[in-house]
């Protein structure tokens, strides 16, 4: 400013003074002046203070300021300070101090009530001319200045300014005339207070499910046992086996945090995240957001399809569109962003564990991923043999998973099989008094006995008379047994009487034939008998067995009345030369029929 606008903006400024000068003189003791205030630091935003904040002389009584927030209230020595009491302030554009252009909120030209209250604007004065801040605006207590900041922009073309000091002695509202003004200047082409950018940071973290599926086998050494008498032991082995899990779900969270560190909102910001292999995240909240003073959290997902092979990195970025804050100052439109380098995945295992149990051991125990794959459970069970015929066992082992809920399981059945309950009865029962009595007591044709015309079928007792009465047939059996014999080359003689007493069993447990007159739950002739698995020591327990196929025409099973047919075809009539007179295959033949008749036979 050079020394002819000096002297004219001086004069303009004692101009303005003059109105209503006398009145507020009497109103308000003391005097009211602006002044700069370097050293002080500003916080909204930070004001780069210069020496040149006063332009024209430093201290109390400057009028001509760089920047409107160089503008403060000056306590003034004590001779010349306010008295004491309790004040406002208003900036209020030129021609505001009187009549309807007043110092109260509301009016016209006041420029402080676009932003707060005049009890925002208030303070107090001692006697020793000491201010006390009793509103909101900045207040250096070191060297007893209050700040003007904020207010509007002046209309005035020159750049002019008027601040207002009134007394509340009297109450609010207040008489205009009574309050006391000093005038002050920005310089042309004032600076815009510029608000502060936001900045962003972000955490980052890669999770995902690995979902383990689990299966379950159960062996046993032994399905199937055929024993006389006893028990059997069989032993379980159960295997839990997982795979090396599903990956699915995977995803990046985290907390993106906006500082905006002005004190007013920021409006209309959008806040997105993106991924470095192009994925696009999810934002909660980030579009046209507000980012109020301080931090700002804003929660994201991002959703991949697979686990990334390389290094992934995340990106959020912040943009807001040009705006002024409510302090009036004005933020430039940009853009702010921060990437997290390299993110790291952390695995959330789903049913990592499951408990096994067995439907007869009970709880086997826990397993999980990391144990033995397979994990190998082993128990024994002791089942006792049945006296006759067979009787089945299952066995499940289950898992279930602790996550999900997620089961599985494998079985095993066991049979124990005891003799076959055929009622059938020994050649000591057909030579005794109660066979012999059946037999003499069965039908006859003509005279000639049934049973015998029956037995006449097979060759070996072709040599019992075809006209034999029913006493002839039992004597002729009676015979037969007492000729038992199973020493020498052959076994025939053994072998006929134990085949004659299995045909004597077929014939009288069947109601078609001799009718039912032994104690058989069915016609014996329909049993089926194992061929590989035949009692050779049935006076010792049965503790030995033997395979008699070779005898029976290499089948594993037979019916009973389909033995006693093959036997026969091996052997002359009359039963002297039977299997070649091979006494081995003889006696495999013997212990089958022998076996039938003492119910040590088992089903095929």
């Amino acid at each position: 400013m050079n020394t002819k606008q000096k002297i004219l903006f001086t004069c303009a400024i004692a101009l303005l003074l003059l109105v209503g000068s006398t009145a507020v003189a009497l109103a308000v003791s003391g005097a009211v002046s602006t002044t700069d205030n370097l050293g002080f630091v500003d916080t909204n935003p930070p004001l780069p203070y210069t020496d040149q904040a006063c332009l024209n002389g430093k201290g109390v009584n400057c009028n001509n300021y760089l920047d409107k927030r160089d503008v403060w209230l000056s306590g003034l020595p004590v001779a010349a300070s306010l008295g004491s009491g309790t004040y406002f302030f208003a900036v209020l554009v030129p021609g505001g101090q009187g009549g309807n252009d007043n110092p109260n909120d509301g009016t016209p030209k006041n420029l402080s009530d676009d932003f707060d209250a005049y009890t925002d604007r208030m303070f107090s004065v001692d006697g020793t001319g000491a201010i006390t801040n009793l509103g909101t605006h900045n207040f250096d207590s070191t060297n007893n200045k209050l700040q003007l900041f904020p207010y509007a922009n002046t209309t005035n073309p020159g750049g002019v300014y008027i601040m207002a000091v009134c007394s509340l002695a009297n109450g609010y509202p207040v008489t205009p005339s009574t309050c006391k003004y000093d005038a002050f200047k920005i310089q042309e082409g004032e600076v815009i207070i510029k608000g502060l950018p936001p900045t962003i940071t972000k955490d980052s973290k890669g999770t995902y499910k690995n979902i383990f599926a689990w299966t379950i086998t159960k062996d046993v050494d032994n399905t199937l046992v055929k024993q006389v008498g006893g028990s059997v032991t069989f032993n379980y082995t159960i295997k839990v086996t997982h795979d090396g899990g599903t990956i699915s779900d995977v995803k990046v969270v985290g907390t993106i945090t906006v500082l905006n560190p002005n004190v007013d909102n920021i409006t209309g910001a959008d806040v997105t995240d993106a991924l470095s292999d192009g994925t696009v995240c999810t934002v909660a909240g980030g579009s046209n957001a507000t980012l109020g003073p301080g931090d700002n959290d804003f929660t994201y997902e991002c959703d991949l399809n697979a686990l990334p092979q390389v290094e992934l990195d995340n990106t959020a970025t912040v943009t807001w569109p040009e705006q002024f804050l409510d302090n009036g100052a004005l933020l430039d439109a940009g853009s702010a962003d921060f990437t997290f380098k390299s993110i790291s995945f952390t695995e959330n295992p789903i049913d990592e564990c499951v408990d096994v149990s067995d439907s007869y051991a009970g709880v086997l125990g826990k397993v999980c991923v990391g144990d033995d794959n397979p994990k190998t459970f082993t128990y024994s069970r002791i089942i006792p043999v049945p006296q006759f015929n067979c009787q089945s066992y299952d066995n499940t082992a289950t898992f279930t998973t602790n996550d999900t809920g997620a089961t599985g399981s494998a079985s095993q059945t066991v049979k124990v099989c005891g003799p076959v309950k055929t009622g059938a009865l020994t050649m000591g029962f057909w030579q005794n008094n109660n066979g012999q009595g059946i037999i003499k007591a069965g039908a006859s044709t003509a005279g000639v006995c049934n049973s015998g015309t029956w037995l006449r079928q097979y060759a070996p007792f072709q040599d019992l008379s075809a006209t034999a009465t029913c006493a002839q047939v039992a004597t002729y059996v009676t015979n037969v047994i007492k000729a038992a014999n199973a020493s020498g080359a052959s076994m025939n003689k053994m072998l006929k009487a134990q085949m004659l007493a299995t045909a004597l069993d077929v014939y009288f447990s069947d109601p078609a034939l001799g009718g039912k007159k032994i104690n058989a739950p069915a016609p014996i002739g329909g049993v089926a008998i194992d061929l590989t698995k035949i009692c050779k020591n049935i006076g010792g327990g049965c503790t030995i067995f033997e395979d008699v196929r070779s005898a029976f025409d290499n089948q594993m099973s037979m019916t009973v009345s389909q033995m006693l047919a093959y036997a026969a075809s091996q052997s002359n009539a009359g039963g002297s030369s039977w299997y070649g007179q091979v006494k081995a295959t003889q006696e495999l033949a013997k212990d089958a029929f022998d076996a039938i008749n003492n119910e040590k036979v088992f089903a095929p």
